[in-house]
């Protein structure tokens, strides 16, 4: 992902089953909460062109 100008950090993966919601609300809740204080994609400023701003 990196090459791409994504932080890793960005991703995330991990089986959650279906019986168990409340694990899964809680894994989104958290990834929620660490993407927002990364900030910003650093995608978002590179605009339609691809380039960086």
């Amino acid at each position: 992902m990196s090459f791409s100008g994504i932080e890793e950090e960005r991703l995330r993966s991990r089986w959650v089953s279906s019986a168990e919601a409340p694990e899964f609300a809680a894994e989104i809740k958290e990834f929620i909460e660490e993407l927002r204080a990364m900030g910003p994609s650093p995608l978002k400023a590179r605009g339609k062109t691809g380039k960086a701003a």
